[in-house]
C-alpha cells in the first residue's frame, strides 16, 4: 500500500475475509477515522453504486446503525471511510466470555431495531456478524458494513466466518431479509454462549466445515440463567429454512422489547470492557488479587506491577507516605465518588475527562503494553490528553485526594485492552 493516501500512518486494527481495517489520521483535518481497505481498486461503476447505497443507509437516521462517511482511494485499493470506534462484539466476548442475559437482550433489541427500520426502508445489510457490531468510545453497540454491493465484488474466501453465515448465503449468495435474521441469531448465540453457532473443530477442510454448516442443526446454548423464551427466539432465527424463521425483522424487534422491558438494565449499553486496575492480559486472569491499588500489566513481555505508593503525597495519610500500603477505598465514613468517563481514542492521543462532587488534587496513572506505566499529576484538573503509541493497548485510572485519603475511580480502557483490579 502506498504511503501518499492522506491518511498519515496507518495502524492495523483487524482483517477480515474480504477486507483490513486501519486506524488512521485524515492529515486535511485531523480527524481520527477508521479504514475499511479491500483487496482492490473498484471500477467507475460499481463505486458509483456503493455510494448510492451508503446515501440510502444514510437516509435511515437510526443512531445504532454506522454509516460510512464515504469511499477513499488508499494507493492502488478502495477503502471505507468511518467512524473509529474502539472494538467489536467479538473482541469483547473473547475478553469477557459470555454476556449477561441482560446484556444480550439490550443489544439484541437495538440490533433489531435497527435492522427492522432498514429492512422498512427496503435497506439489507447483507452481513450481520458479530465483528461487525462495534462499540463507540462511550459504549454505545452499532451495526457496521450495511450493504450488498461490496460483498457482491468482493466475495467471501476461506473457511473462517462461514460458521457465521446463513445457510443460503453460503451455498447461494443469498443476502436479503432472511439472511439479516440469521445473522441476528449467530451474533445473539456467541453473545449467549461465547461461541459461533458451528465452532471450528480441529484438522476440519474447509469443505467439510462447509457441510457441516449446512446440514447440522445449532444447539441451545449451554447455560444454567438462559430463559426459555429468549432461547426459542435464537432457535427460530437458526433455522436452516430461511421460511420458518421469524416472518419479519419487526416480530424480533418486538419480541426482543418485551424481553428487555420484562428484564432491562440500566441502558441498552455497554462499556467496551469491563473495569478494574490496569491489566492487560490474553486469557481469564486466574490470579489471586493480592492489593487493590497494585496496577498489573501482564503481556508478552512478562508481568510487571506498578505500585502507586506515592503518587499522591499528602501530609497526613502514612498510607500514602510509603509507611504503608496504598487503599483504592476512602479510610473515613465519607464516600467520594471518582468517576472517569471512557476514554476517546484518537489514534496518536486519548482524550480523558472525570467527575467528582468534591474538590480534589487528582494524578492520572497511565498503564500502557510493553511501557514503562507513568503518573501524571494534574491538580485540580478534570481532563488531559495523553500523547499514546497507536500500536500499543493501554488502561487508565484516576486517583483523587483531599490532603488525607486516597480516592479512586474505576480504570477504563482502550485498544481491547482488558483492565482489572
Amino acid at each position: 500500500m502506498g504511503a501518499d493516501h492522506g491518511f498519515g500512518d496507518l495502524v492495523p486494527r483487524g482483517t477480515g475475509p474480504r477486507a483490513t481495517v486501519y486506524a488512521g489520521i485524515r492529515a486535511a483535518t485531523g480527524e481520527a477515522v477508521a479504514l475499511k481497505v479491500f483487496r482492490a481498486k473498484l471500477p467507475r461503476r460499481t463505486r458509483a453504486e456503493v455510494e448510492r447505497e451508503l446515501a440510502r443507509v444514510a437516509r435511515l437516521n437510526v443512531p445504532a446503525v454506522l454509516v460510512a462517511d464515504g469511499l477513499e482511494d488508499v494507493g492502488d485499493r478502495t477503502a471505507l471511510r468511518m467512524e473509529l470506534c474502539t472494538q467489536s462484539l467479538t473482541d469483547v466476548v473473547e475478553q469477557e466470555g459470555p454476556l449477561p442475559i441482560a446484556d444480550v437482550i439490550a443489544l439484541g433489541s437495538t440490533l433489531a431495531e435497527a435492522l427492522a427500520v432498514a429492512h422498512e426502508a427496503g435497506v439489507v445489510h447483507g452481513g450481520v456478524t458479530p465483528g461487525n457490531v462495534l462499540f463507540r468510545p462511550s459504549g454505545e453497540p452499532v451495526l457496521a458494513d450495511f450493504g450488498v454491493t461490496l460483498r457482491l465484488v468482493f466475495p467471501h474466501e476461506g473457511g473462517d466466518g462461514v460458521d457465521f453465515l446463513a445457510p443460503e448465503t453460503l451455498e447461494h449468495g443469498t443476502a436479503d431479509e432472511r439472511s439479516d435474521l440469521y445473522g441476528l441469531g449467530a451474533v445473539l448465540h456467541l453473545a449467549l454462549s461465547g461461541l459461533s453457532p458451528h465452532p471450528a473443530r480441529l484438522g476440519e477442510h474447509p469443505d467439510d466445515r462447509k457441510l457441516r454448516v449446512l446440514g447440522s442443526t445449532v444447539p441451545r446454548p449451554d447455560r444454567a440463567d438462559l430463559p426459555d423464551e429468549l432461547a426459542e427466539l435464537v432457535r427460530a432465527l437458526l433455522a436452516k429454512d430461511p421460511a420458518i424463521r421469524p416472518s419479519s425483522m419487526r416480530d424480533v424487534a418486538t419480541w426482543l422489547g418485551r424481553l428487555s422491558a420484562a428484564d432491562r438494565p440500566a441502558a441498552p449499553q455497554r462499556p467496551p470492557v469491563p473495569g478494574g486496575a490496569p491489566v492487560f492480559i490474553s486469557a481469564p486472569d486466574t490470579t489471586t488479587r493480592k492489593h487493590p491499588a497494585v496496577p498489573v500489566l501482564a503481556g508478552a513481555a512478562g508481568l510487571l506491577v506498578v505500585v502507586t505508593v506515592g503518587v499522591l503525597l499528602m501530609r497526613s495519610d502514612p498510607q500514602v507516605r510509603g509507611e504503608g500500603p496504598v487503599s483504592a477505598s476512602p479510610t473515613s465514613a465519607k464516600t467520594v465518588v471518582l468517576q472517569l468517563a471512557e476514554p476517546v481514542d484518537n489514534v496518536s492521543h486519548v482524550d480523558l475527562r472525570w467527575e467528582s462532587p468534591e474538590q480534589l488534587e487528582f494524578a492520572v496513572v497511565v498503564a500502557g503494553e510493553g511501557e514503562k506505566p507513568k503518573v501524571v499529576r494534574v491538580q485540580q484538573n478534570r481532563s488531559l490528553k495523553v500523547e499514546v503509541d497507536p500500536t500499543r493497548k493501554y488502561c487508565f485510572l484516576v486517583q483523587g485526594t483531599d490532603g488525607n485519603h486516597v480516592y479512586e475511580s474505576k480504570p477504563k480502557p482502550v485498544r481491547n485492552a482488558t483492565c482489572k483490579r
